[in-house]
C-alpha cells in the first residue's frame, strides 16, 4: 500500500519519458531565473532548490537517464545539458531578433515624430507604438502609388 502524501504535498504518477521530459523543463526554468539574477538572488535560490529536489528522484534512473552525480547531487550530463543549451541558443536567437526589430521601430518613430512626441509616446503601450508605425507605412505606401 502506498503511503498518502502528507497535507499540501502531491503525488504524481509520470511515465519515465515524462518524468524526464519534467526535469528538462525545471532545468530550463530554472536556467531562465538564474541566467540574469545568477543564483545568489533569493528568489532564484528557491527555484534552484525546488530543482535539486526533483532531480534527487531520478536516483533509480542513474543507470538508463540522461544522468550522473556530482558532489552526491543528481543532475544531468553535459552532454543533455548541450542538447539543452540548443533550446537556449534557439529562443536567444528569436528573442534577440525580436527586440531588435522593436528597437529599430522605435527608433524610426523618433526620427519621423520628434523627440518631444516621443516622450509622449512613452506612455503608449508597445502594441500602440507597433500600430502607428504599420499605419504609417500603409499611409506612405498609399502616397507613393
Amino acid at each position: 500500500m502506498s503511503k498518502a502524501p502528507a497535507k499540501n504535498e502531491i503525488e504524481l504518477q509520470l511515465s519515465e519519458t515524462h518524468f524526464f521530459q519534467l526535469l528538462d523543463l525545471i532545468y530550463l526554468g530554472n536556467w531562465m531565473v538564474t541566467a540574469c539574477s545568477g543564483v545568489e538572488d533569493e528568489h532564484a535560490q528557491e527555484y534552484t532548490d525546488v530543482e535539486k529536489q526533483m532531480f534527487s528522484h531520478a536516483e533509480p534512473f542513474l543507470e538508463k537517464g540522461p544522468f550522473h552525480t556530482l558532489n552526491s547531487e543528481i543532475m544531468f550530463t553535459e552532454e543533455h545539458e548541450d542538447s539543452l543549451q540548443d533550446i537556449i541558443g534557439e529562443y536567444d536567437n528569436e528573442v534577440f531578433w525580436e527586440a531588435l526589430a522593436y528597437r529599430m521601430a522605435k527608433r524610426d518613430v523618433i526620427e519621423q515624430i520628434g523627440p518631444i512626441k516621443e516622450i509622449k509616446m512613452k506612455f503608449l503601450c508597445k502594441f500602440s507604438i507597433e500600430k502607428w508605425i504599420i499605419y504609417e507605412s500603409l499611409r506612405q505606401m498609399e502616397l507613393n502609388e
